[in-house]
């Protein structure tokens, strides 16, 4: 549970929470946070001749860095490129039941000075943009562009997943890079402290670091939201070469830019009804244009209905087709999935040829048009993939597209069906797919020969299995267990352990009381449904576990945490529209939710924070001793430390003063005995 602004001045007055000196409160506390002030000690990194710093050398270390102390009414300069370690003005305290959050003020941010790291460059992040709707962007180009965009991402307050406004785009040091795995295959590179969400003893939202994540359930989405702009058809003007094109409206086009055309042809075109596209402003172009490439006579309407018939269509055809300049050709075993492939184009009098052999039927459209539409949407060859814009068409569309990926190249069976394919972005895009449409998806690869009998070929390589299930599937049926919520549930119902038992079905309270004493880590849906069902029987008000049972997010556990070779610049993004705090939003591949990040405070430190400040900016910032720097912010543990942060552990920066250089000379792996 991340504390509230009356937690906070609660154990700020109870004394077993410190921030000190803490002058003004009521500037300083904020809804979840504390504003800590900066300190008036900077060490700054010298440009030395010494070819390397070695971590094991404490005297190497030393020589390294360079104390400045500002003086009362002066200011320190952080240059474009310079990164210094800064201290917080307060000494802080934090008990054995709480970890505390070091974020940087995102006015800070603004001018590009920075705290802490997230995401490299490349990690595809799930946003919305009012431009192109929702899609997969790399996080480093979202940032350095600025794109406006809403991160899709859940309340912490009601766990609904809907688009948010991102109101940050911050770019931070280098850092390594850890890849994050999930039992469901989903998985995400970010740096070691980077944030994923878990429930905590109360039922609330808690963050946990990558570093510490592995084994713990952690949030993922259960169903993504509809397009804020959903389409309704697909417009072929968007997907043909304006060059290649005619458009043809039987009352006219009104104005025509005849300046381009070939001399003599104006005639032509108006007999006919028709101009070049790129010679039709699109604002002045009539509802009912037809299409067709010139020097051909088959025409299509412009808008394509997104009708369930036209997803299976695409489906099938990302999952058994193949495309070239003039037609689009499928081939299967089964002649129903060919008939009704065959009748979605002869809806369009499409020209279609039909080849039996003995193995197999191919089925041939024979139509240049429809080629550029299937092939912009969805590439050809092995690349062929689920169009970005199809997470803004409709629900119905959406279920007929994997329903024909499904029957394309999938196995069918009781409990869940299984997508089979060598396209590894594919194989992602049904994740979010399956997300989409509320289903459970996991994903895995391994090394597999195959005979592929539409081209009679042997084929070796990386195959992805993508299974998509019901929500009634085993996977994602474990929630983590909100202890002390269903404890002070039952309370407030008046009931003993026996009673709740007897009230829930139960021959005995064990039942009751290894949930409540945490025997376990975990808690199956069904059996957190009987504790709700039970308690809001007696008249408790449970809506928080209707939040957890019915809300847009489920729990996967994550099976490793490993550190890779990648060293490089990372990227985040901050989503706090209008001050609320939503700090999270979706990405990697099959989708986690993903958290602003911090540095820690462990429980049991005392001492002052010492804040590795950069300026990643182009113009100097002048920093003042006393103004606003970072917020601090506290989650309760599930149960206190039982060795804290201190002398006990021996502890390296303990009771500091001031910014601290690094003391990783004292880790095991450099010869102490930390």
């Amino acid at each position: 549970m991340i504390l509230s602004d009356a937690d906070i001045v609660r154990r700020l007055e109870n004394g077993d929470l410190v921030v000190e000196p803490l002058d003004d409160p009521d500037i300083q506390i904020q809804p979840a946070s504390v504003d800590l002030r900066l300190g008036r000690e900077f060490l700054e990194f010298q440009r030395t001749n010494i070819p390397s710093i070695h971590p094991n050398s404490e005297q190497e270390v030393e020589e390294y860095v360079e104390e400045t102390v500002v003086e009362d009414g002066e200011e320190f300069i952080l240059h474009p490129g310079d990164f210094v370690l800064g201290t917080t003005y307060e000494r802080v305290e934090i008990p054995p039941d709480l970890i505390a959050h070091v974020e940087g003020r995102s006015s800070l941010g603004r001018l590009a000075i920075v705290v802490h790291a997230s995401l490299p460059h490349d990690e595809e992040v799930f946003l919305w943009t009012p431009t192109d709707g929702f899609g997969f962007y790399e996080i480093g180009d979202i940032v350095e562009n600025e794109r406006p965009a809403r991160a899709v991402a859940f309340d912490p307050q009601t766990l609904r997943v809907s688009t948010h406004r991102v109101t940050d785009y911050i770019t931070n040091p280098t850092q390594r890079i850890y890849r994050v795995t999930l039992d469901s295959g989903r998985q995400v590179h970010v740096t070691k402290d980077h944030n994923l969400f878990t429930l905590d003893r109360d039922g609330g939202v808690t963050r946990i670091p990558s570093e510490d994540a592995e084994g713990t359930q952690v949030m993922v989405p259960k169903q993504l939201p509809r397009s804020p702009t959903e389409q309704r058809s697909v417009d072929i003007l968007d997907h043909v070469e304006p060059t290649e094109t005619t458009l043809y409206a039987t009352d006219g086009f009104g104005w025509v830019d005849a300046a381009g055309m070939a001399q003599g042809s104006e005639r032509h075109y108006d007999a006919n009804g028709s101009a070049p596209m790129e010679a039709v402003p699109k604002i002045t172009m009539p509802d009912d244009v037809e299409v067709a490439f010139r020097q051909s006579d088959y025409r299509l309407p412009r808008e394509l209905p997104l009708t369930r018939e036209f997803g299976w269509m695409l489906g099938f055809y990302i999952a058994e087709g193949s495309a070239r300049r003039k037609q689009i050709q499928v081939a299967n075993t089964e002649r129903q999935y060919l008939t009704r492939f065959r009748e979605f184009f002869e809806q369009y009098d499409a020209s279609i040829s039909i080849r039996e052999t003995d193995r197999l039927t191919r089925l041939t459209i024979c139509s240049a048009l429809w080629s550029a539409v299937i092939r912009s949407l969805s590439g050809a060859g092995s690349e062929k993939t689920i169009p970005t814009s199809a997470f803004s068409w409709p629900r119905d569309t959406l279920e007929g597209l994997l329903e024909g990926l499904l029957d394309g190249d999938g196995c069918r069976r009781d409990e869940r069906d299984t997508f089979y394919t060598a396209n590894e972005e594919l194989a992602n895009k049904v994740m979010y797919l399956a997300a989409r449409l509320g289903k459970v998806g996991s994903l895995y690869s391994r090394e597999r020969k195959q005979y592929i009998e539409m081209s009679d070929v042997e084929w070796e390589g990386e195959m992805w299995s993508v299974d998509v299930s019901g929500e009634r599937h085993k996977r994602g049926q474990y929630v983590p267990v909100p202890s002390r919520y269903l404890r002070e549930l039952r309370k407030q119902a008046g009931l003993t352990m026996d009673e709740a038992a007897e009230l829930m079905g139960y021959s005995s309270k064990s039942s009751i009381s290894n949930v409540e004493n945490e025997e376990y880590d975990t808690i199956k849906r069904d059996t957190l449904r009987r504790f709700c069902d039970a308690y809001s029987e007696a008249g408790v008000d449970t809506a928080r576990l209707d939040q957890i049972l019915d809300g847009g997010v489920r729990f996967e556990e994550v099976v490793s945490v490993e550190e890779t070779e990648r060293v490089e610049p990372t990227y985040d993004l901050e989503v706090q529209p209008n001050g609320k705090t939503i700090e999270n939003f979706l990405g990697g591949r099959g989708g986690v939710f993903l958290s602003n990040t911090a540095g820690l405070c462990d429980p049991g430190y005392k001492g002052q924070i010492t804040l590795e400040l950069s300026n990643l900016g182009t113009a100097p910032v002048a920093l003042s001793p006393g103004m606003r720097i970072s917020q601090l912010t506290f989650t309760e543990l599930k149960s206190p430390a039982d060795r804290p942060y201190g002398e006990e552990r021996g502890s390296k920066y303990q009771d500091q003063e001031g910014p601290q250089a690094s003391k990783i000379q004292g880790d095991r792996e450099f010869g102490g005995d930390q």
